[in-house]
């Protein structure tokens, strides 16, 4: 079982799949049932049936059990055996997280061209903090901050740019906020991580 890392805080445990093997044999070790064969045949694209297998597994690894994973309407994954989950893939990595709060997680690949991007979600308060010399590192982590953070909400007209903002910091944990209304903030934890080429985000909801 190729799970690249394991790891478990007291607020969350998350798992990562390295996309190694070919689809039958994803399809084996998932010991697919016949729901879940028609669920992922209804994906066209061969990476995203991986991707969805991965995270069936990991989920599977993560509860110790076959568990059933279910989608909302709004596309949001859930299961009756954690009260939330979140999940995230970039190219052959997977990567599921459970935990008894809100919680979000977001797994992305080295982009060359992320600094093209940056005005696209970068708020004028982070710009403030951006330097050459880590620079691309620190928008790829922000990116994925932004996209953990998404993850928890309900909201498909949250503006990346506008309405949430990452604070600056140079540990491997540091703080975020979403405004949902022009003088309410919901505050969040992020914890950053890096495996090779791939940045990780973990936005935790704070009360």
């Amino acid at each position: 079982m190729p799970i690249l890392n394991n790891q478990k805080t007291k607020n969350y445990t998350y798992a990562i799949w390295h996309i190694e093997e070919a689809l039958d044999e994803l399809l084996s070790l998932l010991n697919v049932t016949e729901k879940e064969y028609v669920e992922i045949n209804h994906i066209s694209h061969i990476n995203r049936k991986k991707q969805n297998i991965a995270a069936r597994l990991l989920l599977n690894h993560l509860a110790k059990k076959k568990v059933k994973l279910k989608y909302s309407k709004n596309g949001a994954p859930y299961c009756q055996q954690f009260k939330h989950i979140s999940i995230s893939h970039s190219k052959n990595y997977c990567t599921l997280i459970i935990s008894a709060m809100n919680i979000g997680i977001d797994i992305q690949c080295y982009k060359k061209n992320i600094t093209e991007l940056q005005n696209k979600f970068i708020h004028i308060k982070e710009a403030q903090y951006l330097n050459d010399q880590n620079k691309n590192e620190t928008l790829h982590f922000i990116w994925c901050a932004k996209e953990a953070v998404y993850k928890t909400l309900n909201n498909p007209n949250c503006s990346f740019k506008e309405d949430i903002y990452v604070l600056h910091s140079h540990r491997n944990t540091t703080e975020a906020y979403y405004k949902y209304h022009t003088t309410e903030f919901v505050k969040y934890q992020i914890d950053y991580n890096k495996i090779g080429n791939y940045f990780i985000a973990i936005a935790t909801q704070k009360s």
